[in-house]
């Protein structure tokens, strides 16, 4: 299993935790929050969680192709990694704000939605040329 995949499995499972955690908080009987969590909540599950696994599973399970430089990862998947995983901190630092203090969280907030957008798109671009069909043997 190349080392992004492993990177991308084992964050999706930090934020499952979290997701969970954040979920249970929010939900506790005594919890007398003003902030918004359930938001982050399912940012943590989504993208946090859901995508990551699919995204690490794809790098490792799709063939990279003869012409493959790195077991460790492109630098293309890496920087899909760290800019969604760092999208997904400023998303969860400054979304259950926006409504509250809409001025200081703004700038994080677009952000957040930015890194992710980068993240996806640099995904989508180390994927596709893997997407080939595979040849068949004629009998």
């Amino acid at each position: 299993m190349p080392k992004i995949s492993r990177y991308f499995i084992k964050s999706g499972m930090i934020f499952l935790l979290f997701g969970i955690c954040i979920y249970a908080i929010a939900e506790f009987p005594g919890f007398k929050g003003d902030l918004p969590l359930l938001p982050v909540y399912w940012h943590m599950i989504a993208l946090g969680w859901i995508t990551q696994i699919i995204m690490g599973v794809s790098l490792w399970m799709f063939p990279k192709g003869k012409n493959s430089l790195s077991k460790h990862g492109s630098t293309l998947a890496w920087v899909s990694f760290y800019s969604l995983n760092l999208g997904l901190l400023f998303r969860f630092v400054s979304e259950p704000f926006v409504s509250v203090h809409r001025e200081l969280a703004l700038v994080p907030f677009l952000c957040s939605i930015v890194l992710q957008i980068l993240g996806v798109f640099c995904f989508i671009l180390e994927i596709w040329p893997r997407l080939t069909p595979v040849p068949r043997k004629s009998v």
